[in-house]
């Protein structure tokens, strides 16, 4: 034998295994018999994947999938007082547990059912209080910038997640076989994860558009709404007390079942104005305060925003009289007239700039045939009408559209 090189690394051949065919056994046993590497025809775990035989294989993914079943049923248990805590717990921790798993071991989506199933039937509804059909399932799978709520199906996404990780390494699989040193090109494998990613958005958003043709029609708007930009950063966010990002129990799961347009329990029968209380009728009832309630929280949160970065900030203040100046068709010209938020500052230095909100329900019946973004522009008119272009930017006096 002819030794290495003075310096480098020496394995400790008591730690190290060779994992043969049967057949290549015994030449293996007699061309390392001066070792103690330890040679195994079965198999051995490798960095969290399996190498082996298949039958090794079968049980360590069983054995694997056992654990995670475990963890995910304990999860549960801690959903039913804490949905939102439980929900953040696997969406940034859990699932990522077997990602490496499933981009590394072939043919293993039919193993991965006891764990999606565990997911299904015991951490959906101790999180959502909602027993979901499949295809609400389907749903909830997807992530949370389509509609759903990144859930993932493990079994689902297991061919996937390995076919695009062996479409990646393949450079690096060939220099390997050819034994050599330079690393491969950086250039190829950035090309190749860009692809692999727009094939998988590719995917999702097919995906997204089946789920979609099988909801009820209320469903379906609801599901649309929902991908609307910052619709969802809600469910995006670490629920951190001291920045006022957690919720109750019930107010997590309120919003999941707005968010689906599920049945709310323990809501009034009547209204106080003597109409059916439904969701969609508290949200446009003018009796209550909901609708202002609504309306000045959404106001006051832009306020408290703005003073991070603007000066003299004021909510709901007295525009200046007017004295000759031509405004819109429609524009308010009363001499008490108000925006919502005032802050100095915001376009440029010492310019005042006014900002108004407006608050609607998409799902009111008199939108239903009016897609998001008609609703916007068409609030958007409106307001343009009331204050004279939405928003006012003031300097040395002078108002400007």
């Amino acid at each position: 034998m002819v030794s290495g090189p003075p310096l480098g690394y020496f394995p400790n051949p008591q730690k190290c295994w060779l994992i043969v065919k049967p057949e290549k056994e015994r030449p293996a046993k007699e061309i390392f018999s001066e070792t103690t590497i330890n040679i195994t025809t079965e198999g051995r775990k490798h960095l969290g994947a399996a190498l082996g035989s298949r039958d090794f294989f079968e049980e360590y993914v069983d054995e694997k999938v056992e654990e995670w079943v475990a963890q995910v049923t304990s999860l549960a248990e801690f959903a039913t007082t804490q949905p939102q805590s439980s929900y953040a717990a696997f969406v940034f921790g859990l699932r990522h547990r077997w990602t490496y798993f499933l981009r590394t071991l072939p043919d293993i989506a039919p193993f991965l059912e006891p764990l999606e199933r565990a997911i299904a039937d015991l951490l959906v509804p101790a999180i959502t209080e909602h027993v979901t059909t499949q295809e609400e399932r389907d749903l909830l799978e997807l992530p949370v910038r389509l509609g759903g709520l990144g859930l993932v199906n493990p079994a689902r996404t297991a061919s996937q997640e390995y076919e695009a990780s062996a479409k990646i390494t393949g450079p690096l699989v060939r220099q390997i076989v050819k034994q050599a040193h330079e690393p491969p090109d950086e250039t190829e494998i950035k090309t190749l994860q860009a692809s692999a990613r727009r094939e998988k958005d590719e995917l999702l958003k097919m995906q997204c558009e089946q789920e979609r043709e099988s909801l009820p029609s209320k469903t379906k708007r609801t599901v649309e709404l929902a991908t609307e930009k910052g619709a969802s950063n809600w469910l995006t966010v670490i629920p951190i007390k001291e920045m006022n990002f957690n919720l109750s129990k019930r107010e997590f799961r309120d919003a999941i079942k707005l968010r689906y347009d599920w049945e709310i329990a323990d809501l009034p029968t009547m209204c106080t104005c003597g109409d059916l209380f439904t969701v969609d009728h508290a949200m446009v009832c003018l009796h209550g305060g909901l609708i202002i309630q609504r309306h000045n929280e959404i106001r006051d949160l832009e306020a408290e925003m703005l003073r991070m970065v603007c000066t003299d900030v004021e909510t709901e203040p007295v525009l200046q009289e007017i004295t000759g100046e031509e405004l819109n068709r429609g524009a308010n010209k009363a001499p008490d007239a108000r925006l919502d938020v005032h802050a100095r500052g915001f376009w440029d230095r010492q310019q005042s700039a006014f900002f108004d909100v407006r608050v609607c329900h998409p799902n009111a019946d008199s939108y239903r045939e009016l897609s998001p973004k008609q609703i916007f522009q068409l609030h958007e008119m409106r307001r343009r009408g009331n204050t004279a272009g939405g928003f006012w930017k003031w300097s040395k006096g002078h108002s400007h559209h």
